[in-house]
């Protein structure tokens, strides 16, 4: 057990050490004005740096969206949310399979760390591709309407009761208090690392240095995001009835188990208790491990 200590000493030493000598996020560069920079006129951006980050970034851009998914008190809910898993792999521990019960909390902690953490992103960006084209399309109309870039984020704030109006709140009150645009757009970007988003705010930085037809842009804009919502839809619709039987299949076994629990428990005490038996448990969960994680990499790789 200090053995092992030691290890995990060491790679929290060694990760707090490549952490703090990071190179600056290239997604976020554009938005640090220098004051060599304040009077050079805004440039092309390189769009491609703003969509790649190495793995230390990638780590520090996971944890702000997952923060900001969770609200108030991120850590304290994570902590609350693991002892909760583990305490009910303890129970099913010591009840049926009677593993080695620190395998099992590890090996409970990382499958829970990992599926909770893709269903938290997974969800957000969801939410962020449903109601981001709606909130342009209002941003648009109260830009043709005459309004400055701060009265429609403010006009979106109110209809838009969603993450993505309450940060356009957030954005309109800052810059109503005068803080740079900046400070405004990092943090923002921070929040939704999403490509839409940061081309949307370097059309809103371009519009607000030197001008330019933003209605068009924005049009523009809204019309790709919701094409690509209605394909990732079409996708889903299409890939439908082979994820529900992948699911049914994944569950047969299962299902399969507690029958037999009911028929002949002692066919299962054999499958979970007896060290021959053993080898069907492993052989299935394996099989089954394997099984889902190709049909979901096959759903995902669909374009």
């Amino acid at each position: 057990m200090s053995s092992w200590l030691l290890v995990g000493v060491a790679i929290l030493g060694l990760g707090l050490a490549l952490y703090l000598k990071r190179k600056p996020d290239p997604r976020y560069v554009f938005l640090e004005q220098t004051a060599q920079s304040r009077s050079i006129e805004l440039s092309a951006l390189d769009i491609e740096g703003l969509t790649k980050s190495n793995f230390l970034q990638s780590i520090t851009s996971t944890w702000n969206v997952i923060s900001a998914s969770l609200g108030k008190f991120p850590v304290p809910k994570i902590v609350l949310f693991l002892i909760l898993v583990n305490g009910v792999a303890f129970f099913v521990n010591q009840r049926w399979l009677n593993f080695p019960q620190t395998e099992i909390n590890g090996a409970t902690t990382l499958l829970a760390v990992f599926f909770g953490m893709r269903s938290v992103l997974d969800k957000r960006r969801k939410a962020f591709d449903t109601d981001f084209p709606d909130a342009l399309n209002i941003l648009m109309s109260a830009v043709t309407a005459g309004e400055s870039i701060n009265a429609a984020f403010a006009y979106v704030s109110k209809v838009s009761d969603n993450d993505v109006g309450k940060e356009f709140k957030d954005i309109s009150d800052r810059m109503r208090l005068g803080e740079s645009t900046e400070a405004i757009f990092e943090r923002s970007c921070k929040r939704f690392p999403y490509p839409p988003f940061l081309f949307f705010v370097i059309t809103i930085r371009a519009n607000m240095e030197r001008g330019g037809q933003l209605k068009s842009v924005l049009g523009k804009l809204i019309r790709v995001l919701v094409e690509a919502r209605n394909l990732d839809k079409k996708k889903m619709a299409m890939t439908s009835e082979a994820r529900i039987s992948a699911k049914i299949v994944g569950a047969i076994p299962f299902c399969f188990m507690l029958l037999l629990n009911w028929i002949n428990p002692e066919d299962l005490e054999f499958v979970l208790f007896h060290p021959d038996g053993r080898w069907i448990l492993y052989y299935l969960l394996i099989s089954e491990g394997v099984g889902m994680f190709i049909v979901w990499w096959l759903v995902k790789s669909i374009r």
